[in-house]
């Protein structure tokens, strides 16, 4: 497979940025004061930018798979998704239970143990400790059905089909909701479908699809991110509105999404500069290492440093300890660890 320039500089930013409103939030949830700062970019967009990054390169690779072998290997199309989840989604289960004790509701853990760590917080529950595994259900999610859909939206009409996919998801759960107000009244089913879907982000990943098939197509569409200044436009307008934390409403997942995608197929396409450089592309190769592990450094950080919490460079301790052990551990995790699962994908 070429190379896809720029992916590991977004997946770094999108680590980072989680790992930094966590901090936040874990000391929020500590009672120790937040830190005001001008620019604060929301994590759960960081998550929308995985998903559709996601969808973009499964899609992309599934495609090129299906030119050249005129099918998708199926087997071995899961069990390089296995090896590069489950490893370190299951270590980080292991590791969250045992070293932080937690009363945790039998469902909870079923649902954890298996494919839907995105239904317990539907359900007001999550896993302690570690609550952002939730994602990495969506995905696998994601991953059990999206070859077969690839397969049929290729005989359909891949655009057309995949578009009526984005649409289905993006305003199933908005009907669902309308037709449960004015007929079943179902309070706690209401509930958690708008919680479930506010997370459950399938058509973020399709969009992400759908950009990589007309990048795998060279659909003349995508010709208009070689364009130096559409390129930049379609770089500086999302990240600005996500740093400054812009809103749209109902659907800002989506057009966070729609946003995201531009910005990816700009630093892919565009021969006028190169986003990478070569710490984002170390960062980007241990983010997923970066988002599993944050929260438990997080935790033990602010719990070894809280005696000082009234000294003035307290703020500078909590961040320099929680970004350089995430990033050392990940590291280690990836070379050390993840590593072995990964090599076994080429066997």
């Amino acid at each position: 497979m070429k190379y896809l320039k720029g992916l590991d500089t977004l997946r770094a930013l999108a680590a980072l940025i989680v790992v930094w409103s966590h901090i936040e939030l874990i000391k929020e949830q500590h009672n120790v004061f937040r830190t005001d700062f001008m620019l604060f970019p929301d994590a759960h967009f960081s998550v929308t930018l995985f998903f559709v990054l996601s969808g973009f390169l499964i899609t992309y690779l599934l495609i090129q798979e299906i030119d050249k072998h005129k099918t998708i290997f199926l087997k071995k199309f899961y069990i390089r998704r296995i090896l590069r989840i489950w490893p370190l989604y299951y270590l980080i289960i292991f590791l969250s239970f045992f070293l932080f004790s937690a009363d945790i509701p039998r469902r909870t853990i079923i649902l954890c143990l298996t494919i839907f760590p995105n239904v317990p917080p539907a359900l007001n529950s999550s896993w302690p400790n570690s609550p952002q595994i939730w994602s990495l259900g969506v995905e696998e999610q994601f991953y059990l059905f999206w070859p077969f859909a690839v397969l049929f939206f290729l005989r359909k009409g891949f655009i057309k089909y995949c578009s009526l996919f984005i649409i289905f998801f993006t305003f199933f759960p908005h009907l669902f909701n309308y037709i449960n107000e004015h007929t079943f009244h179902h309070e706690k089913l209401y509930s958690f479908v708008q919680k479930f879907f506010h997370q459950t982000k399938f058509n973020c990943m399709a969009y992400g699809g759908l950009l990589g098939f007309l990048l795998a197509k060279k659909n003349p569409f995508i010709r208009i991110f070689q364009n130096k200044i559409i390129s930049i436009i379609s770089i500086v307008i999302p990240i600005s509105a996500w740093f400054i934390n812009v809103r749209f409403g109902t659907f800002s997942d989506e057009i966070y999404a729609l946003m995201f995608g531009f910005t990816i197929l700009s630093v892919v396409l565009n021969p006028f500069f190169d986003v990478d450089n070569p710490l984002t592309k170390f960062l980007g190769k241990i983010s997923y290492g970066l988002y599993m592990y944050h929260w438990m450094i997080i935790l033990l950080v602010i719990k070894l440093t809280y005696p000082l919490i009234n000294h003035s460079m307290y703020n500078i301790f909590v961040y320099i300890l929680s970004f350089g052990l995430t990033i050392l551990v990940s590291w280690i995790s990836y070379i050390s660890y993840e590593k072995f699962f990964l090599n076994m994908k080429k066997t």
